[in-house]
């Protein structure tokens, strides 16, 4: 049954990002649409909060800081660049390919790292809870 469940997880994340992905690629210069603002930031949240339980805890790491910088963008704090939508992008891509390797994936590439950090750092409105 925990196997069903987690390839439920596996095929709606992986359609929810590649829907993401789509709309990323088709925005305008510097900006994200307020609705895919939303999706992103609950994409992130399903992940980091789901993920763990199917064996994806890794994920979470990745998720939170993307997650606390679309929370800002949503209620109306900091603004989106040409390159928070490329690192988006580039995020959900890493994402999607995880979820499809599932156990093959090795966590904490130096992919991986550089965009935990830009999106850790490089934003000044993502301090805070990890709520």
């Amino acid at each position: 049954m925990k196997d069903k469940i987690r390839n439920i997880f596996i095929r709606e994340t992986s359609s929810d990002l590649a829907l993401i992905q789509e709309e990323l690629e088709n925005s305008v210069k510097d900006m994200i649409p307020d609705g895919l603002v939303e999706k992103v930031f609950r994409a992130m949240h399903t992940i980091k909060g789901s993920g763990p339980m199917f064996g994806f805890k890794h994920l979470s790491d990745v998720a939170l800081p993307v997650e606390k910088v679309f929370k800002e963008l949503y209620n109306g704090e900091g603004q989106a660049s040409r390159q928070l939508v490329e690192k988006t992008s580039d995020i959900v891509n890493l994402l999607q390919k995880a979820l499809m390797e599932c156990d093959a994936h090795t966590p904490n590439s130096n992919e991986e790292k550089a965009l935990i950090e830009y999106f850790s750092n490089v934003c000044p409105f993502n301090a805070g809870s990890d709520d």
